[in-house]
């Protein structure tokens, strides 16, 4: 899987940095998050370094026949409106697992939102897990996890400041999706 997923990576010219996470157990939010393509790319870039990965998914879209395809994938289906239980499953999740990357988009959506969901920031907290920053930029191609963790024992004002500093540059496949990218037009790579 390891190669063909570097194949299709190249052959539509995308490329992965060659950072991987020292820890076995982590929470890696990952934006800007404007296509369903995001999830595709970012699965194909998972498979390159052979990390087991596992993301939450809107509820909904777990329905015959594209749910077995999302939990094949990692995905696990999650009620938006039981925002405190899907803290306590992550971390309980991330605590019944030797080796495992937990994705999430903190947007919470591919379209605009003027502000990104905090759970990402409670679980890294509560799990006591490291919390990287990880970029799927369409401008350039890349994907992109930054090799140093956020520290979560900070207020949510002091990471969001960060997370904007870290986030200010990337373009979206939509960028006038992403909240911290204004350019009003798409790409289609």
């Amino acid at each position: 899987m390891k190669r063909t997923a570097a194949f299709l990576l190249r052959l539509f010219g995308w490329h992965v940095n060659s950072f991987i996470p020292p820890e076995n157990r982590y929470v890696l939010i990952v934006a800007p998050h404007t296509s369903w393509l995001d999830a595709l790319i970012g699965r194909l870039a998972f498979w390159t370094k052979r990390l087991p990965a596992k993301f939450f998914v809107k509820k909904e879209f777990f329905v015959f026949p594209f749910g077995y395809l999302l939990k094949a994938l990692g995905g696990m289906p999650i009620d938006r409106k039981q925002a405190q239980h899907v803290v306590e499953h992550a971390v309980n999740l991330l605590a019944s697992h030797e080796k495992l990357a937990l994705i999430i988009t903190p947007e919470g959506t591919r379209k605009r939102t003027e502000n990104w969901k905090k759970g990402f920031y409670y679980i890294a907290r509560r799990a006591d897990v490291p919390l990287y920053a990880g970029i799927v930029d369409y401008r350039k191609k890349t994907c992109t996890v930054l090799p140093r963790p956020i520290d979560t024992h900070r207020s949510w004002e002091d990471v969001n400041e960060e997370l904007r500093r870290i986030y200010g540059g990337a373009c979206g496949r939509y960028p006038e999706n992403f909240n911290l990218y204004k350019e009003e037009t798409h790409l289609d790579g």
